[in-house]
């Protein structure tokens, strides 16, 4: 987890290896997680990724944009990676730059920040441990978010309400922040990239994905409920547009996505 003055930020750290073994190429569907990943190559074996209808390697250090379906990656390889997965209204506090311009595509995390960025990174692969990348890491952010000094405002608290409150209605939320509705819709797109109704379809749906990977009973009438959907028809549109299965589709052929829902879980 990341320190207090990070937390409203950045949702958590992680490091993780793909295609351990690399016996054969792994293709697997990644679902949007409603958050922007900073992946940070840890050797030279990078995934694939298609971009503009292309396949390339992806870059050593890559910034994933706020998706909205999910998308294909290829492991050819072991692959091994240090990431920091930030809110999408957070990155623009730390670094200035609005998630609206990553929308559903990835970028070179060193051409979107320079030289600076590009110290750390050297400076991070030098760590031999995970804690001390970590802390690294946060002196790195914190210093950014000093520098830009950019204050959190209604985005940022309204991000925040999405992602607690069960059943929210984004016509309560506006009365909530005294702001009003149109107002809140164009920040969203401006600094996030998708409206606010768009942005809490995929934290519900999450939500589901989170609640499905504790249990191995999967009720799912009960879990679509617990993450504030009333009418089935409506859960079951919602969670074939951000995972493309069905969910006794997606539930059967898990093994094919991967899927890391995050965020802040709803408030019970």
């Amino acid at each position: 987890m990341p320190c207090e003055s990070l937390k409203p930020f950045v949702e958590v750290f992680w490091e993780g290896s793909f295609n351990l073994n690399a016996t054969s190429p792994l293709y697997m569907q990644m679902i949007p997680t409603g958050c922007l990943e900073l992946i940070i190559h840890l050797n030279d074996l990078h995934c694939d990724l298609e971009n503009n209808s292309k396949w390339s390697q992806s870059p050593d250090y890559m910034i994933m944009g706020l998706y909205t379906k999910p998308y294909e990656i290829r492991f050819k390889n072991h692959v091994k990676v240090f990431a920091i997965r930030f809110k999408p209204e957070g990155i623009y506090n730390i670094f200035g730059v609005p998630a609206s311009l990553l929308m559903d595509r990835y970028e070179d995390m060193s051409a979107v920040l320079g030289a600076g960025f590009i110290d750390f990174i050297h400076r991070l692969k030098e760590e031999i441990s995970v804690i001390s990348m970590i802390q690294r890491t946060e002196n790195y952010l914190l210093k950014n978010l000093l520098n830009n000094k950019i204050d959190m405002n209604y985005l940022n608290l309204a991000a925040n309400l999405i992602r607690n409150t069960k059943g929210v209605k984004i016509k309560d939320l506006s009365s909530q922040l005294c702001i009003g509705k149109r107002q809140l819709e164009r920040e969203f797109k401006e600094k996030v990239g998708i409206g606010p109704k768009h942005y809490l379809r995929i934290i519900r749906v999450n939500e589901v994905l989170r609640l499905l990977n504790e249990n191995q009973v999967f009720d799912l009438t009960s879990v679509a409920y617990h993450c504030g959907y009333f009418d089935q028809s409506h859960f079951i549109n919602d969670f074939k547009r951000i995972t493309g299965q069905k969910p006794t589709i997606f539930i059967k052929e898990r093994g094919q996505f991967i899927s890391n829902p995050g965020l802040a879980h709803y408030a019970r």
